[in-house]
């Protein structure tokens, strides 16, 4: 049976829901609703699994009866026919509960393993939609523990222990039905003992599932911890921080131990209780029990099969108090899970998209844009942006950091909306258009390029993953690329290692090229990043960026002033709003700001220097 398709469960998920903060508490049946979902295409499987449950369930509670028909029958009478039936039918008792776990365990573990792996595609596809204001806030090392440790805690309970929970409250209740209807007595005890299991068990249950959550949320920050710290092992290592940042980590790992020694000793004090609890009520009914038997009352029998279901009452609640603790941390995590799931913060996509226009005469306006970044609200990143782009024109943006040149590209590739006016890219509002189509039309080249641990031939074709072998390698060699690559040991199958760390500087920011070409954008964003490196990657990626940039609209964040002199016009930016417009000419005439920013940065056309950096 097909699976729920990840895009499509989020929705689902939060039909009832729209949206849970993180810290928001989830009832159990506001977890049910949340998951129900990624079940509903096992639900024969589960009806399967259900099955095989009862079967193995009716087969130990009729183990009870067998036993005192066993005892009273067989060799009570010294029959041997009747012996001999009676290990039979005992035989087939246990046949059938042998077949009936195999069934019950294998059905389990698959609809556990189905739904967890449904579970995770839907929670990372739902992350891929999620804007970079989301992000923000949300730490790294967090988001990975919802897709792998808690994933895996609700995976465990899913495929052992709630199958085993079903399978011992179907003979707690079964073996207290039958203990009452072997001798009624029974019941007034019944009826003094349950009160006193279910109410600490109710009671415990609330506080252990606040603490497991606590635990959950206390092991994320050592899974941030550590992936922060790995992630800048060298700047770490570089200012020898080493013991102070396996302090930081130390510190995690201790609150982390104790929320979780919190939680183990409220699982124990319930256990405890219960267990308790049940065996005095045990030990009572064994005691009526005992005393029906000398006065003649009961069969040995009916005591043995009494004796019997007494103790897989006690077993089965045992058990279960065991079990509760399991289930409050899978319960915590689950919270976890949905809360991902359910959150909201996603750009609005239009009902119906205009047509993005490629052949439009302005291919990008912002009109009276007002835009601040969600963690920095009191401070406006731009403020009153009025500026537009003619199709083929080649724009430089400047001017000091912290101006928002960045946050203009991040407004363009509508990663967020402005708080006020709009922008508009190919005629129409960002707004109107769908998502998909605006990302498709514009091509990126960062100033930190991205790259994947795959191999070169597959960051390349991130940009376009349906390329064929030779788009791949004349992007490459545009990109002035092909000769390092065809260099490399195993060439375009080369892995470059996590974030590129084989390649050099001037080598992962020819790939971001290469990856740009190849998407053939309508508008090229680029953070031209050549300061940093040497002359002669210098050169090679600037005759790259170059022949990228030919023939095609471009917005360049210009760091080198051969960029500022070919620039058609040159947008200087101050404090997020634009100061002058112009080109290198002009605004060397006409804006102070501009004129301390080239004698700071190169000298001018005059000096010579033309390829120092412009920031």
């Amino acid at each position: 049976m097909p699976a729920i398709r990840p895009a499509d469960i989020p929705e689902a998920a939060r039909r009832d829901r729209p949206s849970s903060p993180d810290g928001a508490s989830y009832s159990t049946g506001e977890l049910l609703r949340v998951f129900w979902p990624y079940f509903h295409p096992y639900r024969y499987r589960i009806l399967g699994a259900v099955l095989a449950l009862l079967m193995v369930a009716g087969a130990l509670l009729t183990m009870g009866r067998g036993l005192a028909y066993l005892v009273d029958e067989g060799l009570g009478r010294q029959d041997p026919d009747l012996l001999n039936r009676a290990v039979t039918g005992t035989a087939v008792i246990a046949i059938v509960l042998a077949a009936g776990s195999y069934l019950r365990t294998t059905l389990v573990n698959q609809i556990g393993e189905s739904v967890l792996a449904d579970v995770r595609r839907a929670v990372f596809g739902h992350l891929m939609t999620l804007p970079p204001a989301w992000y923000e806030s949300a730490r790294t090392g967090d988001v990975l523990a919802r897709i792998t440790t808690d994933t895996a805690i609700v995976q465990t309970v899913m495929t052992s222990t709630l199958s085993m929970a079903a399978r011992n409250v179907i003979l707690l209740v079964g073996g207290l039905v039958m203990v009452v209807l072997s001798s009624p007595k029974m019941s007034l005890v019944v009826l003094v003992v349950v009160p006193l299991v279910v109410v600490p068990l109710i009671l415990l249950g609330r506080r252990l599932r606040r603490a497991s959550r606590l635990a959950q949320d206390r092991l994320a920050d050592v899974a941030v911890q550590a992936e922060e710290t790995v992630a800048a092992i060298r700047t770490v290592q570089a200012f020898g921080r080493q013991r102070m940042m396996a302090d930081r980590f130390e510190t995690a790992v201790d609150d982390s131990l104790e929320a979780a020694l919190t939680r183990v000793r409220l699982r124990g004090w319930m256990s405890g209780i219960i267990i308790f609890l049940v065996f005095s009520g045990i030990s009572a009914i064994l005691w009526i029990g005992g005393q029906d038997l000398l006065a003649g009352r009961i069969s040995a029998g009916d005591l043995s099969s009494f004796v019997f279901y007494a103790f897989l009452v006690a077993a089965s609640t045992g058990f279960l108090s065991e079990l509760a603790g399991e289930l409050q941390r899978a319960a915590g995590a689950a919270e976890r899970i949905a809360q991902t799931l359910q959150t909201t913060d996603r750009l609005a996509e239009p009902p119906a998209p205009a047509p993005l226009r490629r052949d439009a005469d302005i291919a990008c306006r912002f009109e009276s844009v007002d835009f601040s970044y969600p963690a920095g609200m009191a401070r406006p990143a731009v403020s009153e942006v009025d500026l537009e782009v003619r199709r083929g024109e080649r724009v430089a943006l400047v001017g000091p950091s912290g101006a928002g040149k960045s946050t203009l590209f991040h407004l363009l590739l509508r990663f967020y909306d402005p708080g006020r006016g709009r922008v508009m890219l190919g005629g129409e509002d960002l707004r109107q258009l769908a998502i998909a189509d605006i990302r498709r039309f514009i091509g990126l080249v960062p100033q930190e390029p991205a790259l994947f641990s795959t191999s070169v031939r597959d960051n390349i074709g991130f940009g376009r993953p349906e390329a064929t072998d030779e788009e791949i390698m004349a992007a490459a060699r545009q990109a002035e690329a092909h000769e390092f690559i065809a260099a490399l040991e195993n060439g375009y199958d080369t892995a470059v290692g996590e974030k590129g760390v084989r390649l050099s500087g001037g080598q992962r920011q020819r790939i971001a090229i290469a990856r740009a070409i190849l998407r053939d954008p309508g508008l090229l964003l680029l953070d031209e990043a050549t300061s940093a490196l040497d002359a002669r990657s210098e050169a090679a990626v600037q005759a790259a960026l170059e022949r990228l940039m030919q023939d095609r609209t471009s917005i360049v964040i210009a760091h080198r002033l051969a960029t500022v002199i070919r620039a058609d016009r040159i947008f200087l930016l101050d404090g997020g709003r634009i100061t002058a417009t112009g080109t290198h000419e002009q605004l060397i005439n006409e804006s102070a700001l501009y004129r301390h920013l080239a004698d700071l940065q190169f000298s001018t056309p005059q000096g010579g220097v033309q390829g120092a950096p412009l920031n």
